[in-house]
């Protein structure tokens, strides 16, 4: 068998939605699993090579994707950059560390738990007795679902749903692997290459610009596996989720049955493996989507990935390694395509340091355009709420009305929308009738109206006048140093909206909330 490592970027807002117990919140998934992997594969293959719903007639795409002789292992999290010498894994359910923060324990070895610790959990990178912690970054935002076309438009429905959704933001690293029968080895990465020339997409709403990735830095290797060493425990460890194909409710039972699957395979060998005393295990429940028959899976119990189960064994030897490493790799129980099932030998992690990452590790030396121009795009955006924020807070705040007509706001929410420049835009707001003037006149922030506001009569400033819009995004003289970065990595106009968008976006705003109040003041009148 062969092994294609290979990383993903992601260069926008990623979902991998999963619902828990709060009905308006959906949570992502914090990696990408090995069935989505394959999935985007298969239909990036069946589109390119126009296969239809005839794609399981197709001799290679059923070698890649059917034959199980390929299987697709998730990519977990390694952080903001490449760092080739550590790999990542789920953190073992074995390794306990101090309340402080200072000291991290194997108790794989039977060491009884001690107190003042508690369990580890989540992503890391390792490397000997080594180990990084590993975060994902991400965000929650605010989403309500509408109805058809119109209500989209309106951007309201009566029968709309409100609820957040979790993202996980764009430019992070993931690395995962392919592990592949030695006669498709050549072939699978032969096409990975080729999909690796184009982004690819990702997880839920790519159909409005989330899930953008970079497949890159592919490599084939030989599968070596872990070794053992005699005189200390062993343990198989979930890699991966593993779903066996039997029914069970107890996890000593699985662990029974795993050993019988294995000794099966090592059936021509004189020893066997039986189940140890020390388990340490979780469970969780996994279903899935088949698209191609567009029903839901039916719905598994399975073991946890960083679940440790021990074995025994006697009479040791590399040989008798190579084979187990060999049965492991391949895959146990059922879905084993989409990289369920993988197990790895491990034994008592001893002397462990918690290490973080050196400075120069998490920052890149150089930063490419195509991540300049995602980032300005990003602050962007960041600064475009800040606008619509301060116009709706300001007619909040300081606005009174006497005028009962929403006409003139209108025509000047079609100015403020189209292309025309701040100054042409004055211009024709002052070239109105007197019957609109008025109606403007009617209209006050603060003690002046918004004929002298729209035009900037009478020295009359711009609301937003004065406002420094990276203040608004909390970067100011308590963290100067994280915006001199900013600028230094990214332009110093990072933070600067030409005056006729911010003129624009800023009124399409503000005249948009004066129409909602005028409504709102016309039907307490009523």
């Amino acid at each position: 068998m062969k092994q294609i490592e290979y990383y993903i970027e992601t260069l926008a807002p990623i979902i991998f939605a999963e619902r828990n117990n709060d009905s308006t919140l959906y949570n992502t998934k914090k990696y990408i699993a090995g069935s989505i992997f394959r999935g985007m594969l298969a239909g990036k293959f069946i589109k390119d090579k126009n296969l239809g719903n005839e794609a399981h007639k197709n001799k290679d795409f059923y070698n890649i994707f059917l034959s199980g002789k390929v299987r697709f292992l998730p990519a977990y999290p390694i952080g903001k950059t490449i760092i080739d010498d550590l790999e990542p894994y789920i953190l073992p359910l074995s390794l306990m560390r101090s309340k402080d923060g200072k000291k991290i324990r194997d108790i794989s070895d039977g060491e009884k738990i001690q107190t003042g610790f508690k369990k580890m959990t989540g992503f890391a990178l390792k490397k000997d007795n080594e180990i990084y912690k590993v975060n994902v970054d991400t965000q929650i935002e605010f989403h309500m679902s509408r109805n058809g076309e119109k209500s989209r438009i309106l951007g309201s429905n009566k029968d709309g749903q409100v609820f957040n959704y979790e993202y996980i933001e764009p430019y992070q690293y993931f690395k995962g692997y392919i592990v592949v029968d030695d006669d498709l080895a050549d072939d699978v990465y032969t096409y990975l290459k080729k999909v690796a020339e184009d982004n690819i997409y990702i997880g839920r709403s790519r159909s409005v610009q989330y899930g953008k990735c970079s497949l890159k830095r592919l490599s084939i290797n030989s599968i070596v596996g872990n070794s053992l060493k005699n005189g200390q425990k062993y343990y198989l460890y979930a890699y991966t989720p593993y779903i066996p194909n039997e029914e069970w409710n107890r996890v000593d039972t699985l662990a029974e049955h795993l050993c019988e699957q294995i000794n099966e395979k090592l059936s021509k060998e004189t020893v066997q493996l039986k189940k140890g005393k020390l388990i340490y295990a979780t469970t969780e429940e996994y279903s899935g989507y088949v698209g191609v028959w567009h029903v839901r899976r039916e719905r598994k119990m399975a073991l946890s990935a960083g679940s440790m189960i021990e074995f025994e064994i006697d009479n040791i030897d590399d040989n008798l390694v190579k084979k187990l490493n060999d049965i492991l790799y391949a895959g146990l129980g059922d879905r084993r395509e989409e990289g369920f099932g993988q197990f790895r030998l491990m034994q008592p992690m001893q002397n462990l340091n918690l290490k973080e990452f050196d400075e120069d590790i998490k920052s890149k030396p150089e930063i490419c355009n195509e991540v300049k121009k995602q980032a300005k795009q990003i602050i962007r955006q960041r600064i475009f709420k800040e606008i619509k924020k301060q116009a709706v807070s300001d007619l909040d705040k300081r606005c009174k009305f006497n005028a009962k007509s929403k006409t003139t706001l209108n025509r000047i929410e079609a100015l403020v929308n189209s292309n025309k420049t701040k100054q042409q835009i004055q211009n024709e707001i002052k070239e109105f009738n007197k019957a609109a003037k008025v109606n403007l006149r009617q209209m006050f922030l603060d003690t002046d109206n918004f004929l002298e506001i729209l035009t900037e009569d009478n020295n009359v400033k711009l609301p937003y006048s004065g406002i420094e819009w990276k203040a608004k995004l909390g970067l100011n003289d308590k963290n100067l140093q994280l915006l001199q970065e900013m600028e230094n990595d990214l332009g110093k106009d990072i933070f600067v909206i030409d005056e006729d968008t911010l003129y624009k976006e800023y009124f399409l705003w503000f005249i948009r909330h004066a129409k909602k109040l005028i409504s709102k003041k016309n039907k307490e009148v009523e």
